[in-house]
């Protein structure tokens, strides 16, 4: 944050903090709403109610109404919480360890006598677990700080606590994507102190601006995970709101020293080898918090460095004796490209010797001050930032290297700045405040620029050659993004009788920085090493700004959103609450794309529209009632619309991909159009063609609204007579409203129509004629702009449903144990699984993937089983043994049965659902009868196809193999000095996989999750039967996903002390 920003949040932070006006937090704080009775059960009117947390001394107090009913709001999380109620002739109550929950309104009701004694009557509260809460209506789980250390986690991540929710699942460990409900992955809202931490722009795989969450999980208090929650102050997701609150100071000076190591010999091998994902892990890191007055002011601070140490690659050129060899590369080849670079092009391309690891490094620093204004008001201000820096070593296997000036690193910060105020004004009248800051930088470091060079060495083209790189590798060029967002949230709560109305505003203002200047010093690919040292390219790449420097070629926008919303919540009777509420939603699109006059009338579209002013109405509904059945029971649902937000990258793709601001050169014959090599970046051969046409356009529907999504739940509750223990069952529905999918609206006039009725796009299917080649595919296609250009549409299509059924503990300080079984099933138009609009449809499996048909999500687990449990009890003395596990087993992820190759003629591979003949003589076979024999001989072995004979495979049908995990976390306090005392803990991660190497494996058909079966050969002109060619053993088996070590045992070992 610039000195002028930091000053702006400051000065209108010191003004919120006195203004009547205030902001509400979201889910940032805890709540506490009840009723004082007598013994009859009459309400007690002007009894004063004090709400006490005991570690820091804060203080909130209340009167309570003519009904006496009571409400406090923007209270601590957690606890111990002390309840006095006091009132003229009556003997004073006290209610003690009370323990609130983030998110949640705790149901607390006292009775008092009436007396003239004025001695305290104490009753001890007990953890009610925020199961049975007027307030729950919705579905969703807490995680407590106690869980939070008690629960296994290897990566420390927030993904690792979010998964205890039977409903979420993760489905790819390695690139950190959960998916709620079966949705699309990045339509969770991750929020830290009511400050949003996605990946603001929609790169990341795990919604995360870095590798891990930016405020380190000891910084941590509780999370809340919610699928639905009906409150209208809540936005910005369609998928699942995670929430987490950090830890505050108290009246105690409180710290920590720890240090976690993990080792690669500390996982297990496979085929006999040891793990080569990395070499080590290791993080330390330190808290410190305490009273600077005591009873009013508070500080909490992290600070924690983690390091991953990963093995260079250990490929190298032939003879060189490296672990694995590139045989078509010598250190003879290598030399002559340094000599050719040096002495006839005046470059260094740099040396081929790889560190002997990679440190990939982040650190994370928070500091948080609360301030007891006194007994009706409450602040907080807390800042945090987060640093990375990631090695790449790129374009170095079996089949190429590349030298050191190649290489690159990722250097991401994200930092926020965040400040809220919780104020009771009144008996009625109470208002939550934030203001809030963000800012997201990722840089790319590249040394020396220059343009990407490959040298292809055994081959008349690069078609399969073995290839050395230099330079600057072509993607990041010039990659710079930055954004920052600005958030304000204003919201108020009024109490009249037994309605608690809740009104208020809430606004976000986005700004984008993109400078993705790929290909902009120019992109050479040399037919031997003659060609490079006589400079002549076999063929040549440029994109270029249409005019001034690269800078010109960023998308450089802002879209702000303003929300306001109103609710009642209305305690209609002893045993019922409703909720009604509506919310508003409007986008603001403060700039627009460049215009192209020849694109706008050509895809009948202007390429400069928006989502600007597309607003959105969102009405929601929802109850909790507890029937007197003599056990604690409680049926709770509701119905509302949820708007969310889109990764900004895709609406950022019109500002870049317009043919106006940028323009290309791609040369297949770079020597008939006079092109040379120049290894000046800022001075690249060739002539530039006139903006406008040529290249790929992205355009946004101008209907097209952020997504948004009908939720709908029902769900009971019930205290079993055995234990304590509570049963649960619930579903979960969802329908869309907004949705998005991709056109690609110049494929051209389809040339005809294959046997199962799919559209078709080659310029001929006659198998004597039939190459499979690009030069056929999209045969009436307009040259004048790129086949790949889209256009983002809205869709009403896609659904999801939900069961589950959960069995959990008794509430109880020393133990937790939970089982839950969720099926799921959801549809979806379009996965959305890149941040490129051409990408996002060409992985797409789809028979037509211009339809707006809705299919089986790729996102969906049918089945989950989950399990956890954390215990603790001091069997030494006052020191503390835990144990925590958490097991999953889950269906694998679903995929289609595809053709090898493109099928349809639209320039893609591997995403045309397979057409699965009726039986022998409905397709013909490139190898005649016995080909025919050995390809329904594999059909009558493989049910998935078996049962799908005489149509197209359905989509997303078929499943990977079933995944079963357990982990396990073991801690053991230590006696220490100074008062504190020392931990140690060690994470167990598969430990299934540790008893049988074959146990918690995680094998699937990976991206784009399509099996390809036989080759589309062509359609016979006579009969008009389809022509495969088939062959078994180029049918791909189940990939094991190991990169990160998900499929293997590990072990994590911690250590702390605690003062």
């Amino acid at each position: 944050m610039n000195q002028r920003s930091l000053f702006s949040f400051l000065l209108v932070l010191a003004l919120a903090a006195f203004s009547v006006a205030e902001v509400q937090a979201q889910v940032t704080a805890a709540a506490a709403a009840g009723r004082v009775v007598d013994r009859s059960g009459a309400g007690i009117p002007n009894v004063s109610v004090q709400l006490v947390h005991e570690p820091s001394g804060t203080r909130s107090s209340t009167t309570t109404d003519a009904d006496g009913r009571f409400s406090l709001r923007g209270l601590r999380v957690g606890g111990p919480y002390r309840v006095v109620a006091r009132r003229d002739g009556f003997r004073p109550s006290v209610l003690s360890e009370q323990y609130l929950q983030l998110a949640d309104t705790a149901a607390i009701n006292v009775t008092m006598e009436e007396s003239r004694i004025t001695e305290e009557m104490v009753v001890m509260g007990t953890r009610s677990g925020g199961v049975f809460d007027p307030s729950r209506m919705g579905t969703g789980t807490v995680v407590d700080r106690d869980r939070i250390e008690g629960l296994p986690s290897i990566s420390r991540n927030i993904q690792d606590y979010v998964r205890t929710d039977p409903r979420i699942s993760q489905v790819d460990k390695e690139r950190g994507e959960i998916s709620a409900g079966g949705q699309n992955t990045r339509f969770n809202n991750i929020r830290i102190d009511g400050v949003s931490t996605n990946d603001a722009f929609g790169l990341e795989s795990n919604n995360l601006p870095t590798d891990r969450q930016p405020i380190t999980m000891d910084s941590i208090e509780s999370i809340n995970i919610s699928l639905v929650n009906y409150d209208v102050a809540l936005a910005g997701y369609t998928g699942a709101s995670i929430d987490a609150v950090t830890r505050s100071g108290t009246n105690e000076f409180e710290g920590s020293l720890y240090y976690i190591y993990r080792d690669s010999d500390w996982t297990g091998k496979r085929d006999g080898n040891r793990f080569e994902g990395f070499d080590d892990e290791s993080t330390w890191g330190v808290t410190f918090g305490g009273p600077i007055i005591r009873d009013t002011l508070f500080f909490f601070g992290t600070y924690e460095k983690f390091t991953r140490s990963s093995a260079a690659p250990i490929f190298g050129p032939a003879g060189s004796g490296a672990g694995q060899e590139t045989a078509g590369i010598s250190q003879a080849d290598i030399a002559e490209v340094q000599d050719i670079a040096q002495n006839v092009w005046g470059f260094d391309a740099g040396s081929f010797d790889p560190p002997g690891s990679l440190d990939a490094d982040i650190e994370d620093l928070m500091i948080k001050l609360d301030w007891n204004i006194n007994d009706f008001h409450r602040a907080s201000l807390r800042y945090n930032k987060t640093k990375q820096d990631d090695p790449f070593l790129r374009s170095i296997g079996p089949r190429s290297l590349s030298l050191s000036s190649y290489w690159q690193t990722n250097n991401k910060e994200f930092s926020s700045i965040v400040g809220q105020v919780y104020s009771d004004w009144s008996e009625n009248f109470s208002t939550e405040m934030k203001l809030s800051y963000a800012e997201q930088k990722s840089l790319w470091d590249i040394g020396d620029p220059r343009p990407q060079i490959q040298i292809c060495l055994n081959s008349a083209n690069c078609s399969g050659a073995d290839s050395i790189f230099i330079g600057s590798e072509r993607f990041r060029h010039v990659n710079v993004l930055e954004t920052e967002t600005w958030n304000f949230n204003l919201a108020a709560t009024y109490i009249t009788g037994n309605h608690e109305l809740k009104f208020g505003i809430d606004y976000q203002s986005q700004e984008v920085f993109n400078l993705f200047g790929r290909d902009q010093f120019g992109v050479y690919q040399f037919f031997g090493l003659d060609a490079f040292r006589q400079g002549t390219p076999g063929i040549f790449t440029l994109f270029f700004p249409t005019e001034g420097g690269v800078e010109n070629r960023a998308a450089s926008w802002t879209l702000d959103n303003v929300g306001i919303f109103l609710q009642d919540t209305w305690q209609a009777m002893d045993n019922l609450t409703v909720t009604a509420g509506v919310r508003i939603d409007v986008p603001i699109a403060r700039d627009e794309p460049p215009f192209n006059a020849a694109a706008s009338e050509f895809f009948g579209l202007r390429n400069d529209s928006t989502i600007d002013r597309n607003e959105l109405v969102q009405p929601r509904f929802a109850f909790n009632y507890a029937p007197d059945t003599g056990r604690a029971t409680q049926i709770r649902g509701g119905v509302g619309l949820f708007q969310g937000q889109s990764a900004n990258v895709w609406l950022s793709n019109p500002y870049t991909n317009n043919n106006v601001i940028q323009g290309a050169i791609f040369s297949n014959n770079p020597a008939d159009e006079g092109i040379t090599f120049s290894p000046d970046p800022n001075n690249q051969p060739g002539d530039r063609p006139p903006p406008g046409l040529g290249g790929n356009i992205d355009i946004v529907d101008p209907a097209m609204q952020q997504p948004a999504v009908w939720k709908a739940n029902l769900a009971v509750d019930h205290e079993l007579p055995f234990f304590g223990m509570i049963a649960s069952a619930e579903m979960v529905f969802t329908e869309v409203s907004e949705g998005i999918r991709y056109e690609k609206p110049n494929l051209g006039a389809p040339t005809g129509t294959a046997p199962d009725g799919r559209p078709i796009y080659w310029s001929t299917t006659d198998p004597e004629e039939f190459t499979g080649s690009a030069g056929q595919a999209t045969a009436n296609f307009n040259r004048d702009f790129g086949v790949d250009s889209t256009i983002a549409r809205p869709t009403s299509k896609g659904n999801g449903r939900q069961l589950t059924v959960s069995l959990q503990s008794a509430p109880d300080p020393n133990w937790f144990w939970n089982v839950a079984y969720t099926r799921t099933s959801a549809k979806e138009v379009n996965p959305l699984t890149s941040s490129q609009a051409g990408s996002n449809w060409n992985n797409s499996v789809r028979a037509d993937r211009n339809a707006d048909i809705a299919e089986n999500s790729i996102y969906a687990i049918k089945d989950r089983f989950t399990a956890s449990l954390s215990y603790q009890r001091a069997f030494f003395q006052d020191l503390r043994t835990s144990f925590g596990l958490f097991y999953e087993g889950r269906s694998g992820r679903p995929f289609t049965y595809t053709f090898i190759n493109d099928a349809n003629g639209d320039r893609r591979s591997g995403v045309d659902p397979f057409y699965v003949p009726a039986g022998p003589g409905d397709v013909l076979f490139t190898g005649g009868a016995e080909m025919e024999a050995a390809f329904f001989d594999f059909v009558d072995r493989t049910s998935g196809l078996d049962s799908q004979r005489g149509q197209i495979a359905g989509i997303n049908k078929q499943r990977s193999s079933f995944v079963n995990q357990v982990d396990l976390r073991f801690s053991q306090e230590l006696p220490g000095i100074f008062r504190g005392r020392g931990e140690v803990w060690v994470d167990v991660l598969n430990f299934g996989n540790m008893l049988k190497s074959s146990w918690g494996q995680i094998e699937e058909i990976t991206f784009p999750y399509g099996l390809g079966i036989a080759r589309f050969e062509g359609i016979d002109p006579e009969s008009g039967r389809y022509v495969y060619a088939f062959n078994e053993s180029n049918i791909r088996d189940e990939t094991l996903r190991d990169r990160r070590g998900e499929s293997r045992w590990a072990l994590q070992l911690g250590i702390r002390y605690k003062l």
